[in-house]
């Protein structure tokens, strides 16, 4: 199985894989998971006893032990954030539109308010997904992005009527300025790895890689 497990901490469970749900939950002993409808939103949702699976949102947050959760990508942005002092972690699908609506600082807002969760306390971890070296976008998109971004040009570069946006830096940017500064990344693009993992952009495949995570009690 190609994967990604990172060394977060002893008590979560992390895999990054481009194999099958079923297949992570074998290789894991698991039987059962929670996951998102992905609209490309910034709606966030907390898993708890009132959640009902597949809601629409972009974001999952927990502290219930032993309950996978999940979020599927094909070249969009899987995060995971946690909170190493009250044991909660986050899940997040940001892609160019959750990026530009900020989905993941507003999920840590709500861990911050629902989980007395402190920015001092908190990892951000970002997997494999589509880097500004394919990240391509045309005038429509670079727009919206000069509307909602300061500095845009900071994070782009223009190739004749393309730009390539460097959706990450945007990300960590954004988080460095509610106070979070302990972000690791795991720097892989998702297009040029083509080969290991799934990528829409690539050849527009309809499969998704899958990161899962879980607090174990």
């Amino acid at each position: 199985m190609d994967k990604i497990i990172l060394d977060i901490d002893k008590s979560i469970i992390n895999i990054f894989s481009s194999n099958q749900i079923n297949e992570i939950l074998n290789y894991l002993n698991l039987d059962n998971y929670y996951e998102l409808k992905q609209i490309h939103s910034d709606i966030v949702h907390i898993l708890d006893d009132n959640y009902i699976n597949k809601s629409k949102g972009d974001a999952l947050i927990t502290n219930i032990p032993n309950k996978p959760i999940i979020i599927k990508v094909a070249d969009c942005i899987p995060i995971l954030i946690y909170d190493k002092e009250n044991k909660v972690i986050s899940l997040v699908h940001s892609g160019w539109k959750g990026t530009l609506q900020d989905i993941t600082t507003k999920t840590i807002k709500i861990m911050i308010e629902k989980f007395n969760s402190k920015v001092s306390n908190i990892k951000v971890y970002i997997y494999p997904s589509i880097r500004n070296c394919h990240f391509e976008v045309e005038q429509d998109v670079y727009s919206l992005f000069k509307d909602k971004i300061i500095n845009t040009d900071k994070y782009t570069i223009q190739k004749g009527i393309k730009y390539y946006i460097d959706l990450q830096s945007i990300i960590k940017d954004k988080l460095k300025e509610i106070g979070i500064n302990n972000i690791i990344d795991t720097d892989i693009c998702t297009y040029c790895n083509h080969n290991i993992y799934h990528s829409y952009r690539y050849n527009h495949t309809n499969k998704r890689n899958i990161l899962l995570a879980m607090i174990k009690e």
